[in-house]
């Protein structure tokens, strides 16, 4: 099975390329952590999705100390990607990620997808790892406890995830500034600050998809591009592909637990405590430092 890895973002919050900010004793990346999981769990070849301008670091501080057993391959995503001409200098999301690395995905058969600026820990790669080998023909994601994935301090990001009786997505409200106050876990919607409950169930997109997912993409990303409204700053998401199959009956979801504390950089706070959370894994033996042996 195949890996894609979204390190294509701009970390407009965290001020720089987060991608390659070292994490580890040894100068290793966070997503460097998500690929000993993920080749631990029967994953075997990764596509790493970048911006051409981040490729030169990203060779450097990442590929270079990779071990040469590890095949991977490179995609690319810029502003005028799968576009005529070029419409505007902002990212267009990580719908338009999926769709520029579909060469190398669409005849491979299942794979998952994951944010390169996260930490999803080992069980949520052997989860998706084994329902997509199992359940070739189903999407799965990894779901988290709310409270798992909310750091002390600073606004994150966070989708949550309506989950029915037999386990599978029911809906994806995303969440655009959530944080932590005097013991509770907050909001902010147009309606004003709403309270969340810590027992939500978040996706923090590590997905499991089979090719099926290409061909609905390329439709609804021509109709994003048909909204005139769309053109300016509005990005197109991965979830909103998921839902849009739902919808449809194309696909159904399966949520498998993850039960892990997961955790990231988008904040320049976080970078610190990011360090301190791999030093503790370490500590307690989940990662050999340095994480890849020499070759």
């Amino acid at each position: 099975m195949k890996l894609l890895v979204l390190a294509a973002g701009i970390g407009s919050r965290f001020g720089g390329a987060k991608q390659v900010m070292e994490v580890g004793t040894h100068g290793e990346t966070l997503l460097e952590y998500s690929l000993f999981d993920a080749l631990r769990a029967g994953f075997n070849h990764i596509v790493f999705l970048i911006r051409p301008e981040i490729e030169e670091d990203f060779r450097l501080n990442i590929l270079a100390r990779l071990p040469a057993s590890i095949p991977y391959s490179l995609a690319y995503q810029t502003p005028v990607s799968l576009l005529n001409e070029a419409a505007r200098t902002k990212p267009w999301g990580t719908g338009h990620a999926l769709l520029c690395a579909r060469e190398q995905l669409e005849s491979s058969g299942p794979f998952a997808a994951i944010n390169a600026d996260d930490y999803y820990g080992p069980l949520g790669f052997e989860k998706i790892g084994a329902h997509l080998s199992a359940n070739p023909g189903e999407f799965c994601f990894a779901g988290y406890r709310l409270d798992d994935v909310i750091p002390e301090k600073g606004l994150v990001s966070r989708a949550i995830c309506g989950i029915d009786a037999r386990g599978y997505l029911v809906e994806i409200i995303e969440h655009s500034r959530v944080w932590r106050e005097d013991g509770h876990i907050l909001s902010r919607r147009e309606g004003g600050v709403v309270e969340l409950s810590p027992e939500s169930i978040v996706s923090m997109n590590l997905w499991g998809f089979n090719p099926s997912i290409f061909g609905y993409a390329g439709r609804l990303w021509k109709n994003f591009l048909s909204e005139p409204a769309n053109l300016g700053s509005r990005e197109f998401f991965l979830p909103d592909i998921v839902q849009a199959m739902m919808r449809e009956n194309a696909i159904r979801v399966r949520m498998v637990p993850a039960s892990a504390r997961s955790f990231g950089l988008t904040n320049p706070d976080d970078l610190r405590e990011a360090r301190r959370r791999v030093a503790g894994l370490v500590l307690h033996g989940v990662y050999p430092s340095p994480l890849w042996e020499k070759p």
